[in-house]
């Protein structure tokens, strides 16, 4: 018990600094042991399921490109069948064709990437026994591959220039017009260019009824061929023979169709996106494996930092209890300091001081400077007790304090009696004179409603000058913040050779503000050190 009451009394005697040491260290000490048992957790879950979760995305990145390069195939595939017709069988295989092998090399590489990831150690039974899937997605590519093909050269039967059957067709097509135009048949003319016009329709949209069509139109021009009285038998005859190597040609065109339209794969698409969404559902339960072992292991670790916290949690409440109270003696003492220093000296200069500058001094090119004097003081004082005159002075220059503060304007001291303001200092203000002037008239409305509430007869003289001063700080004791200048000496002049109850301004003030406030004109008045002055009576705002 000795013991302990030597230990309390030595922690009282300590200062602030050591016990801010004593209680950082011991702070130290109980973050090192939670962040020490917390990475020899998490480091032992880490290490074992990060390969499980990389494999997992992998996998699906991997399956998610070689859909893409499948569907790059395909749509290449409709571009060929679309436009080979319009642009030439050579050109569009070199356009499409060419590109949808890269593409369909593409898809065999990737196959190759996910044999080898799902053949690695890492990889969780489940996702290994998924690799009939992609071999079973191979086998589709390869078959599409292979009709695509083979669809191909059937169209290059149709469509190579001058011995495809499309041109054959052409040719024969040909011979018939030369033979109507020859004999000059205008009705078997038009009954031609009809089968004609049911041709183009098939050829540009392969539907059956379009050949239908042409067939019936071909049976028209053969009735017409035999009843025209323009061709003669052996003519009859040939353009008969052209008329049948025409719809011959036509049918194996027809049937050459046919076999194209059985080359392509109508279920491809459905195929491949059953044996993706198989591999990405495995994937996504791969890593969803990994992160049920994450969540039972840091469940585990959570167990071993719950009783490591409660010893912190107990060592801190001791630390943040001599933290506070540390900081809360100093936060009283520093919060002193600061209301002191800035009761002294206007906040920016304070903070000047306090960034240790060795000397402030400023030069400012205009301020406007008010001083004001409550007129008969010297005499009441005679008459009052001194804490009665003391508590009349604090009310008084406590509501001119708190008008300084409404119009911006810093309050430089007191002196018995008097009272001195400037506006534009310490930081610029451009309606520093307007400010001032505000305050002049605010003051003499606060006179009249103290000596109203409380039947006093007091009255104040105010003067008021606009010029260039010096400020800075005197001292490096009892400092203080003061003014040096003709314009300061000059304002003080224009208090104490005013008329109670009045404002009087310099001219320099007078021409800052004619424009918004009402004046009265003295004249001149002798200045002791300047001379006869002009001098001017504010009597308040326009409007």
């Amino acid at each position: 018990m000795n013991v302990w009451k030597r230990l309390v009394l030595a922690r009282r005697r300590l200062n602030i600094i050591t016990k801010f040491v004593l209680a950082f260290v011991a702070l130290l000490l109980l973050i090192g042991i939670v962040a020490l048992t917390g990475f020899v957790s998490l480091n032992a879950v880490q290490s074992e399921t990060k390969a499980a979760i990389d494999i997992g995305i992998e996998v699906q990145r991997q399956v998610f490109k070689m859909d893409a390069a499948l569907r790059s195939a395909r749509q290449l595939e409709r571009d060929f069948f679309l436009k080979w017709s319009t642009m030439g069988f050579f050109e569009a295989r070199q356009q499409y064709v060419e590109a949808h092998e890269r593409k369909i090399d593409e898809v065999r590489d990737i196959y190759l990437s996910l044999q080898e990831l799902l053949a690695s150690g890492n990889v969780s039974p489940a996702l290994q026994q998924s690799n009939p899937n992609l071999v079973a997605y191979r086998e589709r590519v390869e078959e599409y591959s292979k009709k695509f093909n083979e669809a191909v050269r059937l169209v290059s039967d149709l469509g190579i220039d001058d011995v495809g059957k499309i041109a054959k067709l052409e040719q024969k097509s040909a011979s018939l017009r030369d033979r109507f135009q020859l004999v000059g048949a205008s009705e078997l003319m038009v009954l031609y260019l009809e089968m004609r016009s049911f041709e183009k329709e098939y050829l540009s949209t392969r539907q059956e009824s379009a050949m239908n069509e042409m067939y019936k139109a071909a049976q028209k021009l053969r009735d017409a061929v035999n009843t025209n009285s323009k061709l003669v038998t052996p003519e009859r005859t040939q353009t008969l023979r052209y008329l049948d190597d025409y719809l011959s040609i036509a049918k194996e065109i027809a049937k050459l169709n046919e076999e194209i339209s059985s080359k392509i794969s109508k279920n491809i698409d459905v195929d491949s996106a059953d044996v993706s969404n198989k591999l990405l559902e495995l994937a996504n339960a791969e890593v969803e494996r990994a992160r049920t072992a994450i969540d039972w292991k840091i469940r585990a670790a959570r167990g071993l930092l719950f009783s490591t916290l409660v010893l912190a949690w107990i060592g801190a409440g001791a630390v943040a209890r001599q933290f506070a109270s540390a900081l809360r003696t100093l936060s009283e003492e520093q919060a002193k300091s600061e209301r002191l220093l800035l009761n002294i000296l206007p906040a920016p200069i304070a903070s000047r001081l306090k960034r240790e500058e060795r000397t402030i001094a400023d030069n400012f090119t205009e301020v406007t400077v008010l001083f004001a004097d409550i007129v008969g003081f010297t005499e009441l004082t005679a008459r009052t007790p001194p804490i009665e005159m003391i508590e009349i002075l604090n009310v008084i220059f406590s509501e001119f304090d708190q008008l300084a503060d409404i119009h911006g304007l810093e309050k430089i001291k007191t002196i018995g009696d008097a009272y001195m303001v400037v506006g534009g200092l310490p930081v610029a203000k451009p309606n520093h004179a307007e400010a001032i002037a505000d305050m002049a008239l605010d003051m003499q409305a606060t006179i009249a409603q103290y000596c109203m509430e409380t039947g006093k007869a007091f009255t104040i003289r105010i003067g008021i000058n606009t010029g260039p001063v010096i400020a800075g700080i005197i001292g490096t004791k009892k400092f203080t913040y003061d003014l040096w200048g003709d314009t300061v000496n000059i304002a003080s002049r224009m208090e104490s050779h005013g008329i109670p109850s009045r404002i009087q301004v310099t001219e320099a003030t007078y021409k800052r503000l004619k424009q918004q406030y009402l004046f009265e004109e003295r004249g001149f008045i002798h200045v002791k050190g300047k001379g006869q002055m002009n001098c001017y009576l504010l009597k308040g705002k326009k409007n």
